[in-house]
């Protein structure tokens, strides 16, 4: 703007020079005033001035994956002039989205990272139809070897008699199961790894005739087994802990059990590991145990100096702490207690990655700080864990598990178990622990992951040995969050900087569940766009100012100026 009214101040001072001889005409004046008009238009020409305007009616339509096209065109004709954007995660669509006044968003959705682009627009999402595939899924991603990999979920609109089917990496058929059903299909397969190791198994639908139609990969890690040093403590001997010493023992970790008889007087089991009662719980006691499972009355019990060793062996020592449930833990009121309970009312819980129901008590876990869920068979809300320093604090809703047994379903028993203690086990000698937050990481697309670590000064780097930015909890300062953007598909790995400690993530292609992503994806936005529909918002957008009245001074100026020395050379 600055050069281009400099450049017409220097045109008009040019002009005025050069006119100055015939300043005692009397048209001097006139030209002068004429010449400064002239050029005021030229530029008003040259920057094309524009004024804020007010709207309210701007809308487009958003087209994301696997839109309807039949409902687009609808409602183009419905809206006449109504924008159509083709969202591309990869692409930002912010600044045509800056001067809407509403958006209507067809297909699949927005990808939850992008949700942010739409807060303060009046959005209307209308979803797809579910699509054909695998819609749900669950299964474990780390397994310790000798544990049973199972794979469960539902199918959506399959071919009759087509068959999915669980194979190795080599297509080798593990399990399968043959679909009846026309509609939506639930299936569960399952085998059991004999190898520790990073290993790809694939996830086939063949039809009746035996012609792959489709097949996505399932990323497992396979760990070596490392006993776990338990310390059980009862009030009572109770049925509960019965079956558990049973199956923590068979399971070849090394178990201690203390019943109390009287005031001061326990009886000991021992299991796995030598003889040594246990009388005092001091920290160096404390100190050669992974997991300590004790019952809510037991613990409450054990008074407040006790409870604070307790807690100081987990913060610092990384011990787990599993409290037995009872209508004692439920109906606590302790300022103190680490957990909070609302009754549900619900006494029976199905567990989809087992097609199995098991009994709870009619409660469930609280939102609270600090407190995360731990999935039991694809169901939340069972178990929960309290993060303390480097160890947890864990409880779950389930009532008398050990009926799972019972009832000859061992393998969800020792499923349930084995998931909640190794989500609290005393993690040995790993310098950093690393959990990720996408479930399936694709080229391109944020991975989000946490890791904990007492190490107060350290690096993360990538397998480019480009460094990773970290973000530190500021309630807990040994939780740090991160994101990257793989480049690469397969496995990928971090791993912190002069040191061998690492971390896998297996990055899938586009192509992979395309089903189950979509569905997700559906499920995400509804939820994301489900409130009421909103007027649409005033946007203020510069609108350009008619041009018209500056090309007529100009050329009346331009045709003016050069007319005036033809009158007055003829006067």
């Amino acid at each position: 703007m600055i050069p281009i009214l400099l450049g017409g101040l220097v045109v008009f001072n040019s002009y005025v020079w050069k006119e100055w001889k015939t300043k005692h005409s009397g048209r001097f004046v006139v030209n002068t005033v004429v010449a400064l008009i002239t050029v005021l238009a030229l530029v008003a020409l040259i920057l094309e001035p524009t004024k804020e305007v007010e709207i309210n009616d701007s809308q487009a339509v958003v087209l994301t994956n696997n839109f309807n096209e039949i409902l687009k065109d609808s409602l183009l004709n419905r809206y006449e002039g109504i924008k159509v954007l083709d969202y591309n995660p990869k692409k930002s669509i912010r600044k045509e989205l800056d001067s809407l006044t509403s958006v209507i968003v067809l297909g699949d959705g927005i990808e939850p990272y992008d949700f942010y682009l739409f807060d303060s627009i009046p959005t209307t999402y209308i979803p797809n139809a579910a699509p054909t595939g695998v819609t749900q899924l669950n299964y474990t991603e780390q397994l310790v070897l000798g544990e049973e990999l199972m794979v469960s979920g539902s199918y959506s609109q399959p071919i009759e008699k087509s068959f999915l089917v669980l194979q190795d990496s080599r297509n080798n058929g593990l399990d399968s199961i043959q679909i009846t059903e026309d509609k939506n299909a639930d299936f569960n397969l399952k085998m059991r790894p004999k190898v520790a190791g990073a290993y790809i198994y694939q996830l086939a639908v063949k039809d009746s005739a035996g012609v792959v139609l489709e097949t996505n990969p399932l990323s497992i890690e396979v760990m070596r087994k490392e006993p776990l040093r338990v310390l059980i403590l009862n009030t009572f001997p109770t049925f509960e802990t019965k079956y558990l010493k049973n199956f923590l023992a068979e399971s070849g970790h090394e178990v201690i059990v203390r019943s109390q008889l009287t005031k001061g007087k326990y009886k000991f089991e021992y299991f796995n590991t030598p003889t040594r009662p246990i009388y005092q719980f001091t920290k160096e006691t404390l100190k050669n145990f992974d997991i300590v499972i004790v019952d809510a009355e037991t613990y409450t019990g054990l008074g407040n100096t006790i409870r604070k060793r307790f807690e100081t062996s987990i913060e610092e020592q990384g011990l787990g702490l599993f409290i037995q449930p009872s209508d004692f833990l439920f109906n606590s009121r302790n300022n103190d207690a680490y957990f909070n309970f609302k009754r549900d009312r619900i006494n029976t819980v199905k567990l989809p990655v087992y097609a199995a129901e098991t009994e709870k008590y009619p409660y469930q876990f609280n939102e609270q700080l600090l407190v995360e869920s731990i999935h039991l068979g694809g169901a939340s809300n069972l178990a929960a864990y309290r993060q303390i320093g480097n160890g947890k604090i864990a409880t779950t809703t389930l009532l008398n598990s050990y009926q799972l047994l019972l009832n000859g379903k061992s393998e969800v028993y020792h499923g349930v178990w084995t998931t909640i203690l190794d989500k609290i086990a005393k993690k040995k000698g790993q310098v950093v622990s690393w959990q990720s937050n996408t479930k399936f990481p694709r080229i391109d697309e944020p991975f989000h992951f946490e890791i904990r670590t007492n190490l107060e000064e350290f690096g993360i780097i990538n397998e480019d040995s480009i460094s990773v930015s970290l973000v530190q909890n500021a309630l807990l300062p040994s939780h740090y969050s991160g994101t990257v953007y793989p480049k690469n598909e397969g496995w990928n790995t971090m791993q912190v900087e002069n040191d061998s400690t690492n971390f896998s993530y297996y990055v899938f292609e586009h192509k992979d569940w395309n089903a189950l992503t979509s569905t997700t994806n559906i499920v995400a936005n509804r939820k994301q766009f489900e409130k009421e529909t909103q007027k649409n918002r005033t946007v203020v957008v510069d609108r350009p100012v008619s041009l018209l009245v500056s090309y007529i001074l100009f050329l009346l100026g331009v045709g003016w100026l050069w007319l005036s020395p033809k009158l007055s050379a003829e006067g």
